[in-house]
């Protein structure tokens, strides 16, 4: 079999679901986003699967979100989807982070239950850093987590990087572990879930997810202000010119507009 840019294996009751570009950056492109896309209802009406672990190939980067080189050549993010975990995904997903979480990796962490994460795991928040708006990815965290830190990482750019340890702090995520261990140890707290009873797990997730998850509780904002993202990031000028300034490896000269 060729190049897959998502791996999943099945065991157990539980789904390891493996982001499956290292020489990116495990950013998502196209493919990696169609990918995930067809994965998830597959995933939902499997009877094989009771809970989901999600982590990213290599030991450097769990997801970097979208990849910037494309963006750069196509004046966008280059496609124009997102494999995220949908809001109707009643399974329970871990996110064993494996090395650093950026741009739209923030997404997989907040539509996941919880993460747990290797000792080199980072975290940033680079989207102004480029000019774009961060609106799910930190709006999404700010209803998990403490709002000024959140604040914080998403006006501060590339300048800043949050040690895994804070992030466990701000409960960002629940454990750390060695990075030999982390999907080991991932595994086994998935395989437990899958042992209890299914539809109580899942109709408690549901009750979660209609509660707390930005596209049940604040669908109205989150319409409202993705369509004024869609304007910043893809229609202004400051928009085309931070993916450039990123491919060329130069400051971004902003404009305001």
């Amino acid at each position: 079999m060729g190049y897959q840019p998502v791996l999943c294996e099945i065991d157990e009751g539980v789904a390891l679901v493996t982001l499956n570009r290292p020489e990116a950056g495990n950013a998502s492109d196209a493919a990696m986003a169609h990918a995930l896309i067809a994965l998830w209802p597959e995933l939902a009406e499997s009877d094989a699967v009771r809970a989901v672990v999600l982590t990213g190939a290599g030991t450097r980067h769990f997801c970097t979100g979208a990849d910037m080189k494309l963006a750069s050549e196509a004046g966008d993010t280059g496609f124009d989807a997102w494999g995220d975990v949908p809001e109707d995904f009643f399974k329970p997903v871990i996110c064993a982070v494996n090395g650093v979480v950026a741009g739209g990796g923030w997404h997989f962490m907040w539509q996941a239950d919880f993460a747990i994460a290797s000792e080199s795991a980072s975290f940033l928040e680079p989207h102004v850093s480029v000019g774009w708006v961060p609106l799910r990815e930190m709006l999404g965290m700010a209803l998990r987590v403490p709002q000024g830190p959140i604040r914080r990482m998403a006006y501060m750019g590339t300048a800043e990087r949050m040690p895994v340890q804070r992030a466990y702090e701000l409960g960002i995520v629940t454990e750390i572990v060695p990075a030999e261990r982390l999907v080991e140890r991932a595994l086994e707290i998935a395989k437990i879930i899958a042992k209890q009873a299914p539809l109580a797990v899942q109709t408690q997730k549901e009750t979660f997810q209609r509660a707390f998850d930005l596209r049940y509780a604040w669908r109205p904002l989150y319409d409202h202000m993705h369509e004024k993202r869609i304007q910043v990031d893809w229609e202004s000028e400051d928009g085309k010119e931070g993916p450039r300034a990123f491919a060329e490896k130069r400051a971004p000269v902003w404009k305001g507009r």
